[in-house]
C-alpha cells in the first residue's frame, strides 16, 4: 500500500513540477514579448521570405539525419542493431513530445522507451542516450567556446556557462563508460539497483569503443555546426545581416545552454531571452532577435509533427508512452 501510494504522490508531484515549468515559460515569453513590442515582432515576422523556407526545412531535416546517425553508432558499439531509418523516426517522434507534449519523462524518456524495444535490454537504449547527450553537450560547448575566440561581438559572460557544461559533460561521460556504480546503491536491493547496474554496465561497454565515442563526438559537432547554419538561414530569410560563421556559433551555443537551466519547459522563454541578449551587441533590436528565436522554435514544432503523425499511425506497435515511473533503465 505504501509503495502504491509512493508512486501515486510521485507522479502528482511530476505533473506539478511540468505544469509549473510550463507557466514559467508563458510568463518569460509573456515578458519578453511585452518589452519587444507585439507590434514591431509582428511587422519583423511578417517580413520573413517563405521562399527561403525549403532551405530552413531541409537543414532541420539534415539535422535530425546526423542525430540519428551518430546514435545509431552508439548503439552498433553496444551490439543493440537498430535500422537507421527507426532510430530517425523514433528522434522525430520523441522531437514531437518535447514540443507539443510536455510530460515528466521528456524527449529523451520516450527514444528510451522506444529504442529499448528493438534492443535486448532498455538499459542499452538509456546507456546509448545518456552517453550520446553527454558526448552532444561536450561538443555544444566546446563550438561555443571555440566561436568565442573568434567572435566579433562576444558577451564574455557566456565563457562561464559554456565552460562548466563542457567540464560537466567531460566529468560525466568520463563517469559513464567507466560503468561505475555508487557504494550505496550496490549495497540496496530490488529492482533499482538491478537496473542501475545494467545501465552501468551498458554504458562501460563503450570505453572499450573509442571510435565509436570519437565518432560521436565528430558527429556532435556537425549537428551543431548546422544548427547553426539553420538560426543563420532564418536570419537570411528575415532580411537581416547574418553574423560571421564563428558569431553563429557562439550565439547559438551560448543560447542552447542557457536554454538547458532547468527553469521552464523545452528552454521556452530561457532561449528567447539568451537571442535578445547575444544579438544585441550586433545591432538586432529585441523585437528581431525575438523573431529569430520564435521562427527557429516554430519552424521546428511544424517538423516535429511529423513525428506525431508517425506515432499516431504506429501507436498500435508502440502501445502507449508510460509515465516516468514506469520508464526504467
Amino acid at each position: 500500500m505504501n509503495s502504491i501510494a509512493g508512486k501515486k504522490k510521485n507522479k502528482e508531484t511530476g505533473k506539478l513540477i511540468v505544469w509549473l515549468r510550463v507557466l514559467i515559460s508563458l510568463l518569460l515569453l509573456f515578458i519578453l514579448v511585452s518589452i519587444a513590442d507585439p507590434v514591431k515582432i509582428k511587422h519583423s515576422l511578417s517580413g520573413f521570405m517563405y521562399s527561403r523556407i525549403y532551405i530552413v526545412f531541409g537543414l532541420i531535416i539534415l539535422s535530425m539525419l546526423i542525430s540519428a546517425l551518430k546514435w545509431k553508432i552508439l548503439l552498433d558499439a553496444q551490439n543493440n542493431r537498430i535500422s537507421f531509418i527507426q532510430l530517425f523516426r523514433i528522434y522525430v517522434t520523441s522531437l514531437f513530445f518535447n514540443n507539443f507534449l510536455p510530460s515528466s519523462i521528456g524527449g529523451d524518456g520516450v527514444r528510451i522507451y522506444l529504442a529499448g524495444r528493438h534492443c535486448d535490454r532498455t538499459s542499452s537504449a538509456a546507456a546509448s542516450v545518456v552517453v550520446e547527450r553527454a558526448i552532444a553537450t561536450i561538443s555544444l560547448s566546446f563550438l561555443g567556446l571555440a566561436g568565442i575566440l573568434s567572435a566579433v561581438k562576444p558577451l564574455m559572460v557566456a565563457l562561464w556557462p559554456l565552460a562548466f557544461f563542457m567540464l560537466a559533460g567531460i566529468m560525466i561521460t568520463l563517469i559513464l563508460i567507466t560503468g561505475w556504480t555508487p557504494g550505496m546503491i550496490q549495497k540496496r536491493k530490488g529492482k533499482f539497483r538491478d537496473s542501475w547496474i545494467a545501465f552501468s554496465a551498458s554504458a562501460g561497454s563503450l570505453k572499450h569503443k573509442p571510435a565509436a565515442l570519437c565518432t560521436s563526438l565528430i558527429l556532435s559537432l556537425l549537428f551543431q555546426v548546422n544548427v547553426a547554419m539553420v538560426v543563420a538561414s532564418i536570419i537570411w530569410g528575415l532580411g537581416l545581416p547574418v553574423p560571421a560563421p564563428a558569431d553563429m556559433f557562439y550565439i547559438t551555443s551560448a543560447s542552447s545552454v542557457l536554454a538547458m537551466i532547468p527553469a521552464g519547459i523545452n528552454g521556452y522563454g530561457l532561449r528567447e531571452g539568451a537571442y535578445i541578449m547575444l544579438l544585441h551587441p550586433y545591432g538586432y533590436s529585441s523585437s528581431s532577435a525575438l523573431s529569430v528565436s520564435l521562427l527557429f522554435a516554430l519552424f521546428v514544432s511544424v517538423f516535429s509533427l511529423a513525428g506525431g503523425l508517425d506515432w499516431i499511425i504506429s501507436r498500435q506497435g508502440y502501445n502507449k508512452i508510460p509515465e516516468n515511473n514506469e520508464v526504467t533503465i
